[in-house]
């Protein structure tokens, strides 16, 4: 096992917030006609967005937010939907409800058209993300087993073997979970234990990160585990050395390649996601926050009325969506760009 990376960062390297006003504006998503809040899951570099509109009781349905369109209610089996991850092509997943009350993995057009995606001798299934080769993976219950799965463009299922696939590359691999365990599928359907405990991300390389016990770490293609830390929580990587969690409820950015972290922000803090051009987006207190490369923090404005913004998505463009939260229990889909 690789040395673990030192974290031995000093309070006085906590970036302050800056007083200047943010550069991005926050847009409220909206709901489809008659439903009562909302949810963003995934952004395109082209602005488009797939989430959920919730009506009354647990009535919900998959969505897309177009960039200049608004919002779309994507087609369903005739009850309820959901909808994961969207791809560069428009192309969403998630599942569909059937008639016999079961979820079916179906991925959505870019013309909204439904596609279920088959695995021979499942009861139910998920899909949960798409590569921009349109590729899926998701889960399949097959003789009451999880079984993960990839389905390759024309909707041909491979059944990877005991699990779950949630992270799908560009070149077909796929990081997923096994039991207990973080499991690694090399294009070929090969499997590969990380280790026993808890996948958080995944980036377009095959790299995981996670935590094993209390203690942050980070799974590379090639090589040992990295060990992040005691009480470390790694939640999204770049394809490029940068890693970003939180530790002791502080936002926390990584260089993994030079081997040492920083805090961006005082607690309570998160960092959740980061892009290739190093932007990192998360939360500061009850507000939604960027960074970019130089540490350098930026509020980001809320709707009015609202308790918390949280953090969802972020583009490698630097869009990022979320959820407002109101007092009222309900939620709203929201952007800032």
């Amino acid at each position: 096992m690789r040395i673990a990376l030192v974290v031995a960062v000093a309070a006085a390297l906590i970036v302050p917030a800056t007083a200047h006003a943010a550069p991005l504006a926050v847009e409220d998503l909206g709901t489809l006609p008659g439903d009562l809040r909302s949810t963003a899951a995934d952004i395109n570099d082209s602005g488009t967005i797939a989430g959920v509109s919730y009506g009354s009781g647990t009535t919900q349905h998959a969505v897309r937010w177009d960039r200049f369109d608004g919002i779309r209610k994507l087609a369903d089996l005739g009850a309820d939907t959901w909808a994961g991850a969207i791809n560069g092509n428009n192309v969403v997943v998630g599942y569909a409800i059937t008639s016999a009350g079961r979820a079916q993995a179906v991925k959505w057009n870019p013309s909204g058209a439904l596609v279920q995606l088959a695995v021979p001798g499942a009861t139910s299934s998920v899909a949960y993300d798409v590569n921009d080769g349109n590729v899926v993976t998701g889960t399949a219950t097959i003789n009451g087993v999880a079984q993960a799965v990839l389905w390759d463009s024309l909707g041909e299922a491979t059944v990877l073997g005991a699990g779950s696939g949630r992270h799908v590359t560009g070149a077909n691999w796929v990081v997923g979970t096994s039991g207990s365990d973080v499991v690694r599928w090399n294009a070929s359907g090969v499997r590969t234990v990380l280790d026993s405990g808890v996948l958080l991300g995944a980036n377009q390389l095959g790299d995981a990160v996670g935590t094993v016990g209390s203690t942050g770490v980070q799974w590379p293609r090639s090589g040992a585990r990295t060990v992040l830390g005691a009480g470390a929580r790694p939640f999204d990587l770049t394809d490029n050395g940068w890693t970003v969690g939180e530790v002791s409820s502080q936002a926390y950015r990584w260089d993994t390649v030079s081997g040492t972290g920083a805090p961006l922000a005082a607690a309570p803090s998160s960092a959740v996601r980061v892009n290739n051009s190093g932007v990192v987006a998360g939360t500061v207190g009850t507000s939604a926050a960027t960074w970019d490369m130089a540490g350098t923090q930026t509020l980001l404005p809320g709707l009015s009325g609202a308790m918390r913004h949280n953090v969802s998505g972020l583009s490698e463009v630097g869009q990022v969506i979320g959820v407002a939260n109101f007092s009222n229990g309900t939620t709203r889909a929201v952007v800032w760009r």
